[in-house]
């Protein structure tokens, strides 16, 4: 059923075309804009083409696995909200976090409602992200983060 949030421009990216495809068919009947990459080095051309407001990617593609995207997408892109969905999360514990700079880390087998929190979370992050760029039209007496 499609979700009353703001429609948001999303990239999914792995090697699996059934993955890819059951993904975009669910978000777009969400409601979301969707676009596809079968691999890395396709999903950083898009990415130079047009923004989106979160990235999904898989951990394990030829080419380029799932951390080196998300590498280089943040190195391009630092506010670029990223996902990682894998089958192999136990490689990516928290304490690897820090070398794998995703926002998010969704295990397979996963429900379509765990991919929209993460585009609800995203949203979020992206809103937050606006408003700290935008500077303030307070006068610097009457602001709240002194």
């Amino acid at each position: 059923m499609p979700r009353a949030s703001p429609s948001q421009h999303i990239l999914v990216v792995d090697d699996e075309p059934m993955v890819r495809d059951a993904l975009k068919m669910a978000l777009t009947f969400s409601g979301h804009t969707v676009e596809l990459a079968s691999n890395g080095p396709e999903a950083l051309r898009k990415l130079a083409e047009q923004k989106f407001d979160i990235v999904f990617t898989d951990f394990c593609m030829p080419e380029m696995l799932g951390d080196e995207l998300a590498r280089r997408i943040k190195k391009l892109y630092p506010q670029q909200v990223i996902a990682m969905v894998t089958g192999y999360a136990d490689f990516l514990s928290p304490r690897g976090k820090k070398a794998n700079p995703v926002n998010f880390i969704i295990t397979k087998p996963f429900a379509l409602e765990t991919i929209e929190n993460a585009i609800e979370r995203a949203r979020e992050i992206n809103k937050a992200n606006r408003e700290k760029a935008q500077p303030s039209l307070l006068p610097p007496s009457t602001r709240k983060d002194k």
